[in-house]
């Protein structure tokens, strides 16, 4: 494929394109070259078979929707400018959504309280209702909405996106990983009970690279890294070090993880990416600084 990602220098778009460029020739867009400026030509000319779209700002401090903000700017209307320069195109596109469409959607009586911590008495599915509770879930959902007029395109949502590589950015990997290693306690809200399911970027790239080879799109697929990845935050830290001392703190969820059933009945996607296996290299890669840059 000849790809164009926009976001190829944020944290996930980091791990993105050192997968993608294995095979892939892989152009990198992102706010310095301004998504506004990415035109139909430009994309002709360079034989362009996919956009990936990754490109967001960060709003959850704000509840509602806010007009005329970055956000919206970056978030919306970028979208709405890809759906505007790929009117009539083959060209596929890939727009990259979030868990925070549907908003909260465990309380106490949707899990289990096991020694690990809990577990999701369901898991949730691309039929779920949407309930966005602040503004960046708002401003993703309506750029879901803004893609869907583009025949060849797809959205995939994500629960908790993760590389190999220190991330100076957003997430939660990466800041618990610094404060277990760094002082040996961690303060967590409900002692670290509430569960995630983390999928690596590079199974991600691999359901982005599935959908485009088997040709399946006007779909909305929820993607996370399935059971075998489900944990809890306490069960994460104490990956990292045994010895932590957790402290617990009130507020909190209670959890959040995607059925991924749907990728899988699909095109036979699931995630290969432990990552049990790969904390020891991302414990490494914080220690070093590696953020991924070539």
């Amino acid at each position: 494929m000849n790809i164009v990602l926009i976001g190829h220098r944020g944290y996930l778009g980091l791990g993105l394109h050192h997968y993608l460029i294995k095979n892939h020739k892989v152009i990198g867009w992102d706010k310095e070259e301004d998504i506004y400026s990415l035109t139909r030509d430009f994309l002709d000319k360079n034989k362009i078979d996919a956009i990936i779209n990754l490109a967001v700002i960060d709003a959850r401090g704000s509840l509602n929707y806010q007009i005329n903000t970055v956000t919206e700017h970056v978030t919306v209307n970028g979208a709405r400018h890809l759906a505007n320069i790929l009117t009539n195109s083959e060209i596929a596109w890939f727009q990259l959504s979030t868990r925070e469409v549907f908003g909260t959607v465990y309380g106490l009586n949707d899990v289990i309280i096991t020694d690990s911590g809990y577990r999701p008495k369901f898991l949730v599915n691309e039929d779920f209702p949407f309930a966005p509770t602040n503004f960046y879930g708002k401003s993703k959902l309506v750029a879901e909405f803004i893609s869907e007029s583009h025949p060849k395109s797809n959205i995939i949502r994500l629960t908790t996106g993760y590389t190999n590589f220190e991330n100076r950015i957003t997430g939660w990997i990466t800041p618990l990983v610094k404060k277990t290693i760094n002082s040996g306690e961690i303060t967590l809200p409900r002692g670290g009970l509430q569960f995630r399911d983390p999928l690596h970027v590079d199974d991600l790239g691999q359901l982005i690279e599935q959908l485009f080879e088997n040709k399946v799109f006007g779909q909305k697929i929820n993607a996370g890294g399935g059971t075998e990845n489900l944990l809890s935050l306490n069960e994460f830290v104490k990956l990292v070090d045994p010895n932590v001392k957790v402290i617990s703190s009130d507020g909190g969820d209670f959890g959040f993880a995607f059925d991924i059933s749907k990728a899988f009945n699909l095109v036979g996607w699931k995630p290969k990416v432990l990552l049990r296996e790969k904390l020891p290299l991302i414990i490494k890669n914080i220690q070093n600084g590696n953020i991924g840059i070539p």
